[in-house]
């Protein structure tokens, strides 16, 4: 309940505080002074532009791709735990969601310079909820829900139930206990309390935050609108992934490399 009321606050209070284009979220109040950037020994060859994100900003965005990968191995030790493979379904489903978080970043480290990322972004939520709904669908089919419309979407019939089959696995083998991804902070937490863990992943998001946001203006890519690297920024992570949990259902033994 706290922590809903905080997050309500977080985006009521800017809703009317008069909030203009380029108002810094929560006034920047986790952003470095100028006054300090500016007595600093060394100086990047390029200025933030205005439109730049806040820390606080950019800390919601990369702990919402965080916490879709968590959502992801926990579907997937979630699977063995019922014995139900169809929610590594739902792993394989949250894929493209995860992609287009990633889109959203990358428009961002871009200084939101090449805007075909935006439909781009709009397209990958829309299949990822599409792919999520029907994983979602299969599992409660496995689990005996009849859905009211009968035959009537011949597509969406998912067929017999076989808890023997594996999302394209090798059987019933169990994950290993030593997997080190993101996507297994939920086990390497588990002793924590809700309070402790989203302090936990909010200190390790604030300091990638601190990274990107005042380690980006010390490159050229971000200020260059190169369509080919934000692509590369966007599908060469997410086929990495998908890549993992693909190598994961051929290997439960399998660490991944990140």
């Amino acid at each position: 309940g706290g922590l809903t009321f905080l997050a309500f606050l977080t985006a009521f209070v800017p809703g009317i505080a008069g909030a203009e284009v380029h108002t810094p979220y929560l006034a920047g109040f986790m952003d470095l002074p100028p006054s300090l950037l500016s007595v600093l020994p060394w100086t990047s060859p390029h200025p933030e532009p205005e439109n730049a994100l806040t820390i606080a900003c950019w800390i919601i965005h990369v702990t919402s791709l965080v916490e879709f990968l968590v959502a992801m191995g926990f579907c997937w030790r979630w699977a063995d735990a019922v014995d139900n493979p169809r929610w590594k379904g739902l792993t394989w489903g949250l894929i493209p969601l995860h992609t287009s978080g990633i889109t959203a970043c990358t428009y961002h480290l871009l200084y939101n310079s090449i805007p075909v990322l935006v439909p781009l972004q709009a397209f990958l939520t829309f299949v990822g909820n599409t792919t999520a709904m029907y994983a979602t669908y299969r599992i409660a089919v496995s689990n005996g829900w009849s859905a009211p419309w009968g035959s009537e979407v011949p597509f969406l019939d998912d067929g017999d139930d076989d808890r023997t089959d594996d999302e394209g696995g090798m059987g019933r083998q169990e994950d290993s206990r030593s997997l080190v991804g993101f996507e297994d902070l939920g086990d390497a937490l588990a002793e924590d309390n809700d309070y402790s863990f989203i302090l936990k992943l909010f200190a390790g998001c604030a300091v990638a935050s601190y990274v990107v946001k005042y380690g980006e203006v010390w490159f050229d890519f971000p200020f260059q609108s190169e369509l080919n690297v934000a692509l590369a920024f966007i599908f060469i992570p997410s086929l990495l992934n998908a890549f993992k949990w693909y190598k994961r259902s051929q290997d439960p033994t399998f660490e991944g490399w990140f």
